[in-house]
């Protein structure tokens, strides 16, 4: 993928942002080690991260034994997961720049397809997922999480319509990976699909800590609001969100529901 000023405003739009992310990163190391485990790993395998951040996947997937490539469209978040690996001794990780919607990889070149919460924000849902099968090879695993409709970030999204009339993408398009119904239209050739309801526990001191990292420095609803330059608007909507957050909150806790799936390939 080339270094073009389209591919990195594609990128400030669609992912999520590199500066505050590592802070967040942590609360979600337990989705990435089910995930890792649901995908059956085994030593040799070829596996693709898509969307992978930090590279945290990348890395769960390579104490397996496997030979890992980790995709993200932001380069900033390439950088963070090259300091990564390095960090932990493992110079074998292939690093890609890459669109979910076009993955710059051969057909069938993958025995694991992963994305811990990555293809799910492409704009086109359709690309992305037929993109997870395409790179994926006949009997291999595409796996990955999505946040639930039903949840916490349901609610926040829910929050966020009422106050944006306007946005150049559907804040709710990312959700439609947490609904079954929705996963199993755009997996209707696999040979098997699975799904498990898990949850996250986001440790913070008040909601007002969650709401400031997950929604305005890094998290899914980010781009929107970044485009909020209304204080006053930025400010309804905090207290909205907050107050919206504080049904989910409990020992310094919020719980957030997701959606895992795991699809076995013809």
């Amino acid at each position: 993928m080339s270094d073009s000023s389209g591919a990195d405003d594609r990128s400030a739009r669609h992912v999520w942002s590199a500066g505050r992310y590592p802070a967040m990163a942590p609360n979600m190391l337990p989705a990435i080690a089910r995930l890792v485990n649901a995908a059956g790993i085994d030593p040799g395998n070829r596996v693709l991260d898509v969307g992978c951040g930090t590279g945290n996947a990348a890395l769960t997937a390579r104490r397996s034994g496997a030979e890992v490539v980790g995709l993200d469209l932001a380069h900033g978040m390439l950088e963070l997961a090259r300091e990564n690996a390095a960090l932990a001794g493992y110079d074998d990780i292939g690093w890609l720049a890459g669109d979910a919607e076009a993955l710059p990889v051969p057909d069938g070149a993958f025995d694991v397809v992963l994305s811990n919460f990555g293809h799910v924000f492409a704009p086109d849902s359709t690309a992305a997922g037929a993109e997870l099968c395409r790179a994926t090879k006949s009997g291999g695993r595409v796996c990955f999480t999505a946040w639930s409709p039903n949840g916490v970030v349901g609610d926040l999204t829910e929050v966020l319509t009422d106050h944006v009339d306007e946005s150049p993408s559907d804040p709710w398009s990312h959700l439609r990976w947490g609904d079954p119904a929705f996963v199993r239209e755009q997996f209707a050739d696999v040979a098997d699909l699975s799904f498990q309801r898990r949850h996250l526990e986001f440790r913070y001191a008040t909601p007002h800590h969650f709401w400031r990292e997950f929604a305005e420095e890094s998290g899914p609803l980010s781009p929107v609001l970044r485009r909020m330059d209304d204080d006053e608007s930025r400010d309804a909507l905090r207290q909205d969100a907050v107050a919206a957050l504080e049904e989910w909150f409990g020992d310094n806790a919020i719980r957030v529901e997701y959606l895992q799936v795991r699809a076995v390939l013809e």
